[in-house]
């Protein structure tokens, strides 16, 4: 059976929900993480209490690709349904448990924003206890998102395992996202358990990240291939 009209817009609907994602989580860590990764707590608190709305964006950015990480897998589930209506059942769940947990851990990082603004205030804290605190914080959002990744790894491996069944994608592209997924949990629980690991097994990942934007331009760019075009069982 072919893709309906229904399922191809969906598709696409599911290609933007991947870039956004990743555009707006590139744009908010742009600002918090990346570019001040090398600065020591005191240059970070300076430039977050110097551009506080700067800051606030970047973090409300973030947020909106959680947004985008909950609307995806449903647009997947509308695509899928015919191939097999439980495992994509399971898909969806596990999918909307990374956007939740995701999203969730997004407090941690407001609250760290808050206490770089309380190291202006004199007498408040302490370098040392905000120091501290913010090291907290930051360990804690960041196990978030690893428990995030793992849900979002088992619900993509199965997303992909369908795609490979329905041959809606090329077979290469769908079995890479398979192994690319499965590896996800794994890797995040490394992380979880040995954090400071971060760094290199980030690495390990980017063939995900090549995968996931290989596939939202395919489904944006060719959509979805009919069933019947391609041979094999």
């Amino acid at each position: 059976m072919d893709p309906t009209p229904e399922q191809r817009t969906y598709a696409r609907l599911a290609g933007i929900c991947l870039l956004a994602n990743l555009v707006l989580q590139f744009l908010g860590d742009g600002v918090t993480i990346i570019a001040r990764s090398g600065e020591s707590f005191a240059e970070k608190a300076r430039y977050a209490t110097e551009n506080d709305l700067l800051w606030r964006v970047s973090l409300l950015e973030v947020g909106l690709s959680w947004i985008a990480v909950a609307i995806l897998p449903f647009a997947l589930y509308v695509v899928l349904e015919p191939v097999n209506k439980r495992l994509v059942q399971l898909a969806l769940c596990l999918r909307l448990g990374a956007a939740f947990v995701g999203a969730a851990s997004l407090m941690l990082r407001v609250a760290q924003a808050w206490l770089y603004r309380a190291s202006a205030t004199e007498g408040v804290f302490t370098t040392e206890q905000l120091r501290t605190l913010v090291s907290v914080m930051t360990r804690g959002a960041s196990a978030g998102v690893e428990v995030a990744w793992m849900f979002q790894g088992a619900g993509s491996t199965l997303f992909f395992l369908l795609f490979l069944r329905s041959r809606y994608l090329p077979g290469a592209l769908a079995r890479l996202g398979i192994v690319t997924s499965a590896l996800l949990v794994p890797v995040s629980a490394v992380m979880f358990v040995q954090p400071q690991y971060i760094a290199q097994l980030k690495l390990v990942l980017l063939p995900g990240l090549i995968a996931e934007v290989a596939t939202a331009i395919w489904l944006l760019v060719k959509g979805l291939r009919p069933r019947g075009s391609s041979t094999g069982p």
